[in-house]
């Protein structure tokens, strides 16, 4: 029996000791830990080092401490460092683990001129592995007691790793969510790289992923509307998704309806405005899709300012991590009464009071203050349906599904009159009048003044077609999210034909001068949409390439030809 008693003590000794070799343990701010040593060893990576960044509140030796917070991935852009991840990412404030890998020189998700091996060599060994990379590091923050959900946020170079990093998920790679800024998904080649967690689009079968996504729209490095890059360096083989399709692919991974709601907000950079994507009611409860267009902005976008406020990326993990949706749970019972805080306020904005959470308490509901009180419970007058608020939402967009020609909208019924609102102005700006709208209808007829009346109403002149004779105003609408079963009755009819259908042969798109007509019609469906430097759209430069009914009369042509 005292034998006995001397093995169990032994072995409790033995656990104990294991458990303190494994600890998680907490750091200072800006005094991360390493696990280089650890997981670099053996591999082909130069610069390789890794930082572990632990708030006491999350390490599992502290009395109170919870090791299951969240644990998010910083990776740098093609040329960057993960020199000042600790001194910037705030996982201390959040409570979340941070973790800051070193690349070489960049990540290994395209064609590099420091590669040994060729990016179709799968079972290449002296290239970075970035998908093995990644999860060997998850393995050892696990080993340490470190049980949270995996998040990753990444910039340019980096955030082509985040999604591919998602699109492999799985047991090595469980990525819950990614933020990704300025990348969107290539739409080929289907692999490349080393190993076998190499796959550029989401599989099949794999979780679904939350991701936040913010864009410029004229990024002259990574095309909005997709295509090749001087990243690959004139690889044509990468080719990027135009970013709309690129957010349908993720809608349509986690289960997503794939409609979404637009919102207009202001912004820092480019033509001041951002819009957002949101299509999160349509997804299943604990999915967020949402994307950012800044209007006019370049390869800096994901810096910007929305609302006066950066976009939060923590912010973004934090509310996935609480779940449930776009809408907040229902509030518990006020306890007095119906009357709102009205001394509350969101964190990022005084402006945001519970007022301004009534406008749209879907989204806004789950906004908080700087002590972390939520608007759902401050503002119960807003957000509390039994207070007798009903939450309003904004009307979904359509979901055209795509088609192997621009679906061009068909012109609407001629407005009453066609005189614009002299008075009208976007609630951001009192310089975007009817005439500002007029100048990139495609874009900005969806724009609202204060009042919520929205440009495609108060601009006919400029929004809708039919107050203009010429055949040739109607903007093609671009692609859309894709959906698991296209409604033929949602697909335009084909225009009729215009006055010619040559296209113009000194045309070409702003970013490259090989992107001619015939470079368009190779993928009519995504480069249509494609602009010169002049703004004229490929649309309307390319008519026998764009207007489907160009096509069919040219291929009745050749039909009577043959006969």
């Amino acid at each position: 029996m005292g034998s006995n008693h001397h093995r169990n003590l032994a072995a409790l000794v033995l656990a104990f000791c294991w458990s303190l070799a494994a600890a998680l343990e907490g750091n200072a701010p800006e005094q991360t830990q390493s696990l280089t040593d650890v997981v670099c060893g053996g591999r082909p990576r130069i610069d390789c080092e890794v930082e572990l960044d632990v708030p006491e509140a999350c390490a599992n030796g502290e009395m109170g401490a919870d090791p299951s917070c969240p644990i998010v991935f910083f990776l740098h852009g093609s040329g960057g460092t993960n020199n000042l991840f600790a001194r910037t990412s705030g996982v201390h404030d959040a409570k979340m683990i941070g973790v800051y890998p070193q690349g070489e020189g960049g990540w290994n998700t395209g064609p590099k001129s420091s590669n040994h091996c060729h990016w179709s060599d799968y079972s290449c060994t002296t290239d970075p592995d970035e998908g093995d990379f990644i999860s060997s590091i998850i393995d050892e923050v696990r080993s340490k007691g470190g049980s949270g959900n995996v998040y990753v946020y990444g910039n340019s170079n980096g955030a082509a790793l985040a999604h591919r990093l998602a699109s492999n998920g799985g047991t090595q790679l469980p990525i819950k969510g990614i933020i990704v800024s300025v990348t969107q998904l290539l739409s080929s080649p289907e692999r490349s790289g080393p190993g076998f967690l190499n796959y550029n689009q989401p599989r099949s079968g794999t979780p679904p992923v939350s991701i936040l996504s913010i864009m410029g729209d004229a990024d002259p490095l990574i095309p909005y509307n997709g295509g090749s890059s001087s990243v690959f360096g004139g690889d044509e083989a990468f080719q990027l998704m135009p970013t709309m399709d690129s957010m349908a692919s993720w809608a349509s991974h986690n289960g997503c309806t794939g409609v979404y709601q637009t919102s207009q907000h202001s912004s820092n950079m480019g033509d001041g405005l951002a819009t957002k994507y949101d299509y999160t009611d349509g997804c299943p409860a604990g999915i967020f899709v949402e994307h950012y267009a800044i209007h006019g902005g370049q390869h800096n976008a994901g810096g910007a300012e929305v609302d006066s406020a950066k976009i939060d990326v923590l912010g973004f993990v934090a509310k996935v991590e609480r779940g449930g949706g776009s809408t907040p749970p229902p509030p518990s019972p006020p306890t007095a009464g119906c009357e709102n805080d009205p001394s509350w306020s969101g964190k990022f904005n005084k402006a945001h009071t519970c007022d301004y959470v009534a406008k749209n308490p879907a989204n806004r509901c789950s906004f908080e203050d700087s002590k972390g009180m939520p608007a759902s419970e401050a503002c119960p007058g807003a957000c509390d349906p039994s207070c007798g608020s009903p939450p309003t939402t904004p009307s979904p967009v359509p979901n055209f599904p795509i088609t192997s020609s621009p679906v061009v909208a068909p012109p609407p019924p001629p407005p009453a009159s066609c005189e614009n609102d002299s008075s009208w102005s976007g609630r951001f700006s009192t310089d975007h009048t009817c005439d500002f709208v007029a100048e990139n209808p495609a874009n900005r007829c969806f724009f609202e003044n204060s009042d919520g009346v929205k440009a495609s109403n108060a601009c006919p002149k400029a929004c809708n077609s039919s107050c203009d004779s010429s055949p040739t105003t109607n903007s093609p609408i671009p692609p859309s999210p894709v959906t698991s079963s296209p409604n033929a009755s949602q697909v335009a009819p084909p225009p009729s034909p215009t006055l010619g259908c040559e296209n113009d042969p000194n045309w070409s798109g702003k970013f490259n001068t090989a992107h001619t007509c015939d470079y368009v019609g190779e993928n009519p469906s995504n480069r249509c949409t494609f602009e010169n430097s002049d703004g004229v759209k490929a649309s309307n430069a390319c008519p026998k390439v764009c207007n489907s009914a160009c096509a069919t009369s040219s291929r009745v042509r050749k039909r009577k030809m043959r006969r």
